[in-house]
Parts: structure tokens; sequence; C-alpha cells
């Protein structure tokens, strides 16, 4: 399941309220007096100067009274703009400062809390304190999105309005967005401390026979007081089904993805597939925003070999598959790849639950956030003019390539291409960057030779060759061929013909449902280009409103020519798709 989100679901302007989570999103306009403050301050002395009164000033306030009426908050910002951004540049930090506060003063006075800027302005002080020791502005993992994490003390009158609270805040004249998060530290201390430790039931028989254990070998001689060596002597002492519970301790985990992250936003789980839901997450210990992607399991045992069996079977059931999208990702390492960092299974009181931590992507231009190829050629590469835009579908072409003989030639298919499971973002030089993504359909055809090693290639007689026998329905309607659904097989090729049906979408991405969008894609698929031209240029004057002024499809029939090569299935090698690209 992908981060992103359909073509028709995007608003601006939300409220919604998930669980203990409430998130505002609004937007606001640029603020004068505080633009010309910035710019004073920096005449006044530089940063330098700034900085070190600001240090003693905190210092002064933390050790005063006055300190044991706030309470620490930690602020999380994402920021979008069109251009490049160092996280260096000082102007960005004073703008961050800003952001922060002015994020307070609007869900405050939305909160009825103050009237309206002007008592803000006179109580700002008393209200809150923010010092630029305890800013600090970065990149988002491997990618160039920039995000800054900022501690700030909050009056306890107000706290309780400010925790677990989002808000969106626009800068006009700097074309800056920054959707900041605010969470209580005081608070979640207080919840740390106070909450009882889920214990499972499937393991409290084995926890008494431990204790009972070790009770029993207290007097022993023969038996070392060292902790470790009973531990083992209780290993070895106890039936093999209980050794088995024993070592599902080691990767079954408990209440790990409360403990570890602050959630940022989540999808609602109706929205997705059944029993899947995707957060965007906060990590403290690393200072970092990833993904989450939380499937409900549907067994109510798990064991060892559930997880890590690479047996081939000929039937797969569902939680098979989502682990196994897991034991893929966890074994890729590439830039047009999606990186999984961890992933783990939770015991929860309502059962198993599997967690997969990935790279957070997001492309962060002003017009729309989007996350997946299919909105960014909507939003993006739709209004471009010609030129523009095919050099753009070239750049995504070759990465998206790239990506694919990556994870073929280590003997694994992904089973479900298409543009919504690509992911768009900046990389670190603020090129555009795509991943594919949203492996849980995905398959290693090499399980069966038990030869998982990370970086294992195949030699170019297997690479032609793979394939992949379907045990469940692989594929998306409109990408999937009708081969691969009738003979059950999915190999390369079908791989190449969900890669012709993309590029048509890059071309020209219709809005709204799959309906057109396939009409389209199946149109093209039985017709002669020349036939369809006008056709399409009809559809194109009715659909999509935000197209180029000058746009028609025969300014794009060359590319048109590759999509029905793929379709068609008469370019069968990477490095033939490559060379065709690369001559636009």
């Amino acid at each position: 399941m992908n981060q992103g989100e359909h073509l028709n679901k995007y608003e601006d302007d939300q409220k919604f309220t998930e669980g203990d989570q409430t998130f505002i999103n609004e937007q606001t306009d640029d603020d004068k007096r505080f633009s010309n403050t910035v710019v004073d301050r920096q005449e006044q002395g530089g940063l330098e100067a700034l900085l070190e009164l600001d240090n003693r000033n905190k210092q002064e306030f933390l050790g005063s009274e006055e300190r044991n009426i706030f309470t620490e908050f930690i602020v999380i910002c994402q920021i979008r703009k069109d251009k490049y951004l160092s996280e260096q540049d000082p102007h960005l930090q004073f703008l961050m400062e800003k952001a922060v506060y002015k994020g307070v003063q609007k869900i405050l006075i939305k909160a009825q809390k103050i009237q309206d800027k002007e008592q803000w302005q006179k109580e700002q002080q008393q209200l809150m304190r923010l010092f630029y020791s305890d800013m600090n502005i970065g990149f988002i993992t491997s990618t160039g999105q920039l995000k800054s994490t900022v501690f700030i003390y909050v009056h306890q009158s107000i706290a309780s309005c400010l925790d677990n609270r989002q808000i969106n805040l626009n800068f006009n004249k700097e074309d800056l967005k920054i959707v900041a998060n605010y969470f209580s530290i005081d608070e979640r201390n207080k919840s740390s401390k106070s909450s009882p430790e889920f214990t499972s039931p499937i393991l409290t028989k084995e926890k008494t026979e431990r204790e009972q254990f070790k009770q029993n070998s207290a007097g022993s001689k023969t038996i070392s007081q060292n902790e470790g060596e009973i531990e083992n002597q209780l290993k070895r002492s106890l039936p093999l089904c209980h050794q088995t519970n024993w070592l599902k301790q080691e990767f079954i985990k408990k209440d790990y993805f409360k403990k570890q992250f602050l959630i940022l936003q989540k999808t609602n789980e109706n929205e997705l597939k059944s029993g899947v839901q995707i957060f965007f997450v906060y990590r403290i210990k690393d200072d970092q925003i990833y993904a989450v992607k939380k499937s409900q399991l549907a067994s109510n045992v798990i064991s060892f070999f559930d997880v890590f069996s690479t047996v081939n079977l000929s039937e797969i059931t569902n939680d098979q598959r989502k682990i196994r999208e897991a034991k893929i990702l966890s074994k890729l390492n590439h830039p047009n790849v999606l990186t999984l960092y961890d992933w783990w299974i939770e015991e929860e009181e309502s059962g198993y639950s599997l967690f997969l931590m990935s790279e957070y992507c997001s492309y962060p231009g002003l017009k729309h956030q989007t996350n997946d190829l299919l909105n960014y050629a909507y939003y993006y590469l739709n209004p471009m003019n010609c030129k523009e835009k095919i050099e753009q579908i070239k750049t995504i072409m070759l990465q998206i390539m790239d990506g694919l003989e990556y994870i073929h030639k280590r003997g694994i298919v992904h089973r479900d291409l298409k543009p919504e499971n690509i992911f768009v973002t900046y990389g670190i030089d603020c090129q555009l960057q795509v991943m594919l993504a949203d492996f849980d359909q995905g398959k290693d055809v090499r399980e069966s030779k038990l030869s998982i090693i990370t970086d294992e290639k195949l030699n170019d007689q297997d690479l032609n060759s793979i394939k992949s026998r379907n045990t469940i329905n692989s594929g998306t309607s409109g990408y999937a061929t009708v081969n691969s659904q009738i003979n059950k097989e999915y190999d390369k090729m079908d791989e190449f013909y969900a890669l012709g049906v993309t590029l048509l979408h890059l071309i020209l991405a219709f809005p709204g449902q799959p309906k057109n969008r396939n009409l389209y894609t199946n149109t093209f698929a039985i017709s002669d280009i020349s036939d369809v031209l006008l056709l399409f240029d009809s559809w194109a004057v009715k659909l999509v409103k935000n197209k180029h002024p000058e746009f028609n499809f025969q300014q794009y029939f060359h590319l048109m020519e590759l999509a029905k090569a793929l379709l068609e299935k008469k370019v069968k090698e990477h490095d033939h798709i490559r060379k065709i690209i690369q001559s636009w």
C-alpha cells in the first residue's frame, strides 16, 4: 500500500480526529511584522551575537522559578519549497522560529484561549519560550526533503491546547510551506511511567515455569549464579514447544511502535486495504521522519518458521504475503527502490500486526504535496511544455529502469508495477528521485533454492528467464497482462507491459477514478497509434483541465511508440529499453 492518496482524495484544509490525536490544518498568510524583525536582528550584530545572547537568556530561564510553570514540548516541522534549500541557511532558522510561534498563535486563537494577534503579541513572552540552541534543521533520511526539530517551553495553562496538534502554515513571500506538529514531552513522560505493561497471555505459562526453575536452582552448587548460565540451562530443560515460545520473544515485540514513535499523521484504515494503515512518524532516537505501514495479521499463533521459512509454498496465505514483502525489501539497497529500515511483528490485544518502517517519501513542492508518480504526473507533469515534460519523463523512466533491473538481477519480480506504487521525492542533490515501492505482491524467485543473499545477482541467462508462479491474484486491472491472469505466471515481460502503461500516464495523467485512465490505456493497446491521436486529444480537452495549452498527443508520438512496443512485448531487454529512452 503506497504512502500517497488518490487524485480525487486531496483537500488542503481538513480537520480530522484519529483516536487521541487531533490534526488542525489551516492556511495562514505571511506576517510582515515578524519579517521586519528578522531583518533587524541580522543587521544588529549577526547570527553569532544573537545566538550568544539567546544562550544566556536560556540559562537564566532554566535557573529561574518561572521554569516550574512551563512544560516542555517538541515541535516537528516538514518544510516544502519549490527551489533548493540548504539546511545551514541562517534565514531558514529564523523562518522556523516564525513558524513555531505562528502555529501556537493560530491554535490558541482557534481554541479561544486568546482573542487575536494583538493579544498574542502582548502575552507571547509569558506563554511560550523558544531558544535557537534548541532548534535543529536537517534532511529526512537519504532524501533532499527538509525537516526541523524544535524544543519549546509552553505555559501549563495552554499545554493541553497544543498537545497532539498539527497546523499547516503558508509563507507567501518566501514561497514556503511548513507543516508543524506539537507534542508535550512531559505528558509522554507521565504516560510511559503510568501505563501498565501489556503481558502476553501466550507467554504467561512460560514465565511461570522460568521463575519456578530459577527458584529450584537457587541452592544448587552445580548451577552458576550467573544469570546468563541459568537462562541457558533453562532453555535446555524446556520442551521444544516452549523453546519455540522462548525464541519467539526475540522477534515478537510488545508496545514497540507506541514507545518508539510520535505519530505525525495516519491514514484512515477504511481508505486503504483491509487491515492496513500508513503512519507518518517521528523517531526521537535518530531525529528522523519515517513512514510505517501496519498490517493486521490473521494468524492467532506466529512461530519462527512462519516468518523465516524459505519453503516455496504452492499456496500462500495473506500473512505470508505480507511478511514476504518485508523480507524482500530488507534485502534491497538502491536509490530507486524504497529503503526499508526495519520491520517487526507486535503482539497486541487484538492479535498480531506486522510493521514496516520505510523511507518517508514526499515531493515537497508548493503546488501540491504528493507522494506517488500518478499524482506527480497530474499536478506537475501535465502543465509542462513539451520539451520540459519529455526531459522529465526521460529522467523518470531511466530511474524506473535502474530500479527494475536491480531487482530483476536479484531474482525479484514486483508484480504490481504502476504509478501509484512508484514514489517521488527530492534527492540530496535536489533532483527528482523516484523509488519502486509496495512490494506486497512481489516475490523472490530464488526462495525455493534457499539462495537468499542480499546482493546476489543472477547471470544473464537466469535474468532473462525469471518467472513467478502466481499463488495470488497479481497486478492491478489495467496494468496486468492477459497472460499473467490466464496462465497464472508472471515474468519480466509482464513487468515491462506495466511499464508501458505507466509511460502513457506520464504523457498525460487523467484525473479522478481509474475508469478514464483504463479506457485510455485499453483503447491504446488495441489500436494503431495514428488512429487514436485525435480521439485522445478530444478526451484531453474534455477531461484534463490542467494540461499545457499547446498539448497534443502528436508531440509525444515517439514516446507512445515505446509504450506500444512494451505492451506488445517487442522489446525484451533492459538495455534495449534504456537505449530507446536515452535517444529521446
